[in-house]
């Protein structure tokens, strides 16, 4: 008989990668809270549950993907909430990127009912959860991740054990501090360099033939230079991140003055309403006090 997993949330990563599990021949029992959302899922033969505790009732992993440590608390401790239903043994994720704190608040709940948690935050964008490539950040048992590791490798194409609860979301954090730095910064130097006159393409060429090229922004540049910032990564997201990543460099006392100042930037981009686009509009903050775009001569 195959293995039952309950998921709950299905935003931009978590629809797909539902679908994947669906396809991979789990029984998917799957919940949101615009039930509309569940419909490609239902189509495709998943279960459409009427709660977060329908949706772990008997199921051998329960998956979440939400958009914050808010969503997370509500969704396992919550009224008709994960912890009403999670059978003992059961193996919970939640690859919501959140606060270490909250999460590990939450493992502590879920171990009370003799079940096991795992932090396990994701890279990989959407495109990576459609073609089930994420990679994986692990926290918790090393014993529970192993028995997880059915699910995961449908999910992704790597899944990296961090830890202990809460080193999966401590590593997650520190990779996207260095990921919006890296877009940020090459939205800096892109702005400057056009308002000196020299085009997108001629920037473009030479950092890729430098040092300074990065496979992030090797995939990021043409949708800057057309101006399309259909999100793959929300942009409020990204802020999300770089502040908790910020609030847990606080509680460890690690200094990072430049994600400090990368903090803000995101945040008035955010304040300007680009929260729902692709975290590359954060350059369009950059154009908009430099009086110039940058765009391509074909866009």
């Amino acid at each position: 008989m195959p293995q039952s997993v309950g998921f709950i949330g299905l935003g931009i990563m978590g629809q797909p990668m539902a679908l994947n599990l669906v396809k991979a021949g789990f029984q998917v029992s799957v919940y949101n809270r615009t039930r509309d959302k569940a419909a490609p899922l239902e189509q495709a033969g998943a279960r459409v549950a009427s709660s977060s505790a329908d949706a772990a009732r008997g199921a051998d992993f329960v998956m979440s993907i939400t958009s914050d440590s808010a969503a997370s608390e509500q969704i396992v401790l919550g009224k008709d909430g994960v912890i009403e239903t999670i059978k003992p043994g059961a193996i919970m994720m939640d690859s919501a990127t959140i606060s270490p704190v909250v999460s590990r608040k939450l493992a502590c709940h879920v171990a009370g009912k003799q079940a096991s948690f795992l932090d396990a935050p994701v890279t990989g964008s959407k495109h990576g959860a459609e073609k089930g490539e994420l990679t994986f950040m692990i926290g918790g048992d090393r014993e529970a991740f192993e028995r997880a590791l059915p699910v995961l490798r449908v999910l992704g194409k790597k899944h990296i054990f961090c830890g202990a609860h809460g080193a999966g979301l401590c590593a997650k954090l520190a990779q996207n501090v260095i990921q919006s730095t890296m877009v940020e910064i090459f939205a800096e130097g892109f702005v400057l360099a056009a308002k000196a006159g020299v085009k997108p393409e001629t920037m473009f060429e030479i950092v890729q033939s430098s040092m300074a090229r990065a496979a992030l922004t090797d995939f990021k540049a043409p949708f800057i230079f057309k101006g399309d910032f259909t999100p793959y990564f929300p942009l409020k997201w990204m802020h999300k991140d770089v502040t908790l990543a910020m609030e847990a460099a606080f509680a460890q006392g690690v200094p990072m003055p430049a994600a400090a100042a990368v903090k803000e930037v995101y945040a008035a981009a955010r304040a300007q309403g680009k929260g729902d686009l692709d975290y590359a509009a954060v350059i369009t903050f950059l154009e908009g006090l430099a009086g110039i775009e940058v765009r391509s001569s074909g866009s």
